[in-house]
């Protein structure tokens, strides 16, 4: 063919490649150009609402800061050592040492769990004191040593402190060296007490904190925004160059644009409706439009851009082909000494090697865990027949560790004693009976599979769990009867001895088969046991007339329930104690009075094992000496000690919320304060908390709702992103300074939490504070 034919050809092919594209670009050019116009005009709006929204979220979180400044200054100002503080002349002479000494000590340090304050002090103008928490000095040390308003003398303090009556005065945000560091303040004063011996609460407020969250509008290149009180004074500002502005701009309520260091500006504003205060935003209109440029220009690269796209065609498909591989490979963990072994090696063998030594610790993790549920599962069942389960939630969890499915509608728990061993247990004897166990536990697991859990409750004793569904407590009644005589039959000729069942009454809630397994060792150690009966029932035998029912495991549970402050449970336990012991038995008056006083030692336990040692009379100390009154009827008696219990129960489930809360606050406290070192772990906050691993994992998702990893992450990534966005630190360092030991690491993580690598992430950041 000749050459000409061919350039012909390849002229054409290109031409029919180019027509498309030029149909493409010109039409986006037209419409892009038609767009420009509306883009505009929406960019502008779009921009006034986010900022509107942005100030009506700051606004609302500085109106409850305000609030509750406002509050304390309030409640300190109404005080009563405060209040009496005013009158005192000579604050050195007689009492009135003390009277400074014991006032100060009453002071509670906001400051440290409320980080919008600086600090806060009570001046009094008849002595001429100052008083914070852990300081007291004369007006003029307190000024001279403590604290100094920038261009503020002494004199113009005391003047603008006593000078005037203060209610929810708010002064400008000043620069102020406080304990030897710069600060900027806005200052909070509300006055108490007359004009003639005065005194004025001052709580010095972070201004930077406010100007962060002005910050958040995202003023832009050129921008400012400040708050600004009925009166036109400014309260706190960004961004404004002049340094003398001290009133609001004259920017009237409404204006969308305003002239300003000869530009024009997009303004957004918001009003309190909690104190007046006017919060004003302004975007110079240039910078906020130079996005609708940006896509003027976008448009016209878009040709250029295609002609381009058929050179990036090899390497798209290239990387689309080792994309999987790239993506294993950052999910498989590196360290530095397999960095020269993986040289050596291509990608594939590198995640075939890795991927198995992952399935090999697996199994071996598997095994370790495996070996453990033997162990688990005995405890399990102990906890559980001793009632120590005070919630379903713990409950459950202990059964998914455990790998226990007890499902079904009702439950009850068998006692199986095996007959022919007494005591004393020779060495023989024992070796026989692990025998026989081991044949009965193999029979019953072939028989009932997952229906059935079977404990080793002593030499000769063994303890079977059963569960099952059925409509009512009747039919499972009936059905249970049948399997265990079915059971029996079937385990009878393993030993050559016997067997006796003893079985509780059948329970609809399993946190309740402590008490089917009470009433199986009672069935044991008082039925009339013979070879014609070797099954009895709970429900079949009759109660002494003479006697009262308060076991000894109901009496373990319901001090746990009292403790745990399980208000719910504990009411319905005591119910179900004064149901067995229910008027019809009639019971004589000294059974009567007998299980009065049992229920009073009960009460004393509870009342020494929440905290009180019994050297001080309480609510429960009294309930016990009136129920033990002679005069009394045991069933008055009875009523006194059920209503101490709920009473000393409500106690301990307050008290449990507030350590609650003040457990999740130093947790979260601390983490925020060491975030940054690499070793942080559970095993650390329990160290600090002195609590148990297990259990801070368990409190720490129950407060938060997420895992501690989760949240140390978040928070790990979260100050990794700022940094990369407002700083030029190598990502090494943010890094390091982020908790992470290499820079692998922190790149995994990085990009399996946001997407992106780190360095992308601050190129993208970057090029959209340049757009």
């Amino acid at each position: 063919m000749p050459m000409k034919s061919v350039s012909g050809e390849k002229a054409g092919l290109l031409f029919r490649f180019f027509i498309p594209y030029a149909v493409i670009l010109v039409g986006s050019l037209l419409v892009g150009w038609f767009a420009y116009g509306k883009t505009s005009e929406l960019i502008e709006n779009e921009t006034v609402k986010s900022t509107s929204a942005a100030l009506q979220q700051i606004q609302e979180a500085l109106d409850q800061r305000f609030a509750e400044i406002e509050n304390i200054a309030r409640q300190m100002s109404s005080e009563s050592k405060i209040q009496s503080f005013q009158f005192e002349k000579e604050p050195f002479a007689g009492t009135s040492p003390y009277r400074l000494w014991d006032l100060e000590k009453s002071l509670f340090n906001y400051k440290l769990f409320n980080h919008f304050i600086v600090d806060y002090y009570i001046a009094y103008k008849n002595s001429s004191m100052v008083i914070s928490p852990r300081k007291v000095y004369t007006a003029d040390q307190y000024y001279r040593l403590l604290l100094r308003y920038e261009g503020q003398s002494l004199s113009e303090w005391r003047q603008a402190l006593f000078g005037q009556y203060h209610y929810k005065t708010y002064t400008p945000g000043h620069s102020v060296v406080y304990e030897g560091k710069p600060y900027s303040v806005v200052s909070y004063m509300q006055s108490f007490g007359n004009k003639s011996s005065s005194g004025v609460v001052t709580v010095l407020i972070n201004n930077r904190q406010i100007q962060d969250m002005l910050r958040k509008v995202d003023p832009e290149q050129e921008g400012f925004a400040y708050i600004a009180d009925p009166n036109g004074n400014l309260v706190s500002s960004i961004g404004l160059k002049e340094q003398d502005i001290m009133k609001a701009l004259p920017i009237k309520r409404g204006d969308t644009h305003f002239r300003w260091d000869e530009q024009e500006m997009l303004v957004t504003q918001s009003t309190s409706e909690y104190n007046g205060w006017s919060y004003v935003s302004a975007q110079p209109k240039s910078v906020v439009l130079q996005k609708v440029y940006y896509i003027k220009q976008l448009t016209l690269t878009i040709f250029v851009t295609a002609l381009l796209l058929g050179l990036g065609v090899a390497g798209y498909l290239a990387y689309r082909s080792s994309r999987p591989f790239l993506k294993i490979l950052q999910l498989l963990p590196s360290t530095r000494s397999e960095a020269a072994h993986t040289a050596s090696r291509n990608a594939v063998d590198y995640i075939g090697y890795s991927v198995s030594e992952l399935v090999e610790s697996h199994d071996s993790l598997k095994e370790r865990l495996e070996e453990q549920i033997p162990m688990l599962r005995n405890v399990l069942v102990d906890r559980l027949l001793k009632g120590s389960f005070t919630t379903m939630q713990e409950l459950e969890a202990a059964m998914e560790h455990a790998q226990v499915q007890l499902r079904g509608s009702h439950h009850a728990v068998a006692l199986l004693h095996i007959r022919g061993y007494h005591e004393p247990f020779m060495e023989e004897m024992l070796v026989e009976l692990d025998i026989v166990k081991i044949n009965i536990r193999d029979r019953i697991q072939s028989i009932c599979g997952e229906g059935a859990l079977l404990h080793d409750f002593g030499e000769n004793q063994l303890v079977l769990v059963l569960s099952g569904t059925a409509a009512d407590k009747e039919e499972f009644t009936m059905r249970m009867r049948a399997y265990l005589q079915s059971i029996y039959e079937h385990l009878i000729g393993i030993s050559g001895t016997g067997l006796y069942m003893a079985v509780g009454e059948f329970r609809s809630n399993i946190a309740e088969l402590y008490r089917s397994y009470g009433e199986a060792k009672f069935v044991l150690h008082h039925a009339g046991w013979s070879e014609k009966s070797p099954i009895f029932y709970h429900a079949e035998m009759e109660m002494p007339a003479f006697s009262y029912y308060y076991p000894a495991d109901e009496e373990m549970r319901l001090i746990q329930l009292v403790k745990a402050g399980n208000l719910d449970e504990t009411r319905q336990l005591l119910r179900q104690i004064k149901e067995k012991n229910r008027s019809d038995r009639q019971m004589p008056m000294a059974v009567e009075k007998l299980l009065v006083q049992e229920l009073s030692g009960t009460l004393m336990k509870c009342n020494v094992q929440t905290g009180n040692d019994g050297s001080h009379r309480t609510e429960e100390t009294d309930a016990v000496i009136r129920a033990l009154n002679p005069e009394l009827s045991p069933a008055e008696a009875m009523n006194i000690l059920y209503a101490a219990f709920v009473r000393l129960c409500q106690k301990n489930e307050e008290r449990k919320k507030s350590h609650n809360a003040h457990l999740t606050n130093r947790l979260l406290s601390y983490i925020e304060k060491h975030y940054g070192e690499s070793d942080l772990s559970l095993s650390t906050l329990a160290r600090e908390t002195c609590t148990s691993e297990a259990y801070v994992s368990y409190f720490f998702k129950e407060q938060t709702g997420l895992n501690f990893s989760e949240y140390l992450e978040r928070l790990r990534m979260d100050e990794a992103k700022r940094e990369l966005a407002t700083s030029d630190k190598p990502v090494s360092d943010i890094a390091a300074a982020c908790g992470y030991l290499s820079l692998n690491t922190f790149s995994r993580a990085f990009k399996r939490v946001n997407g992106i690598s780190a360095t992308e992430y601050r190129r993208l950041n970057r090029a959209g504070e340049h757009a």
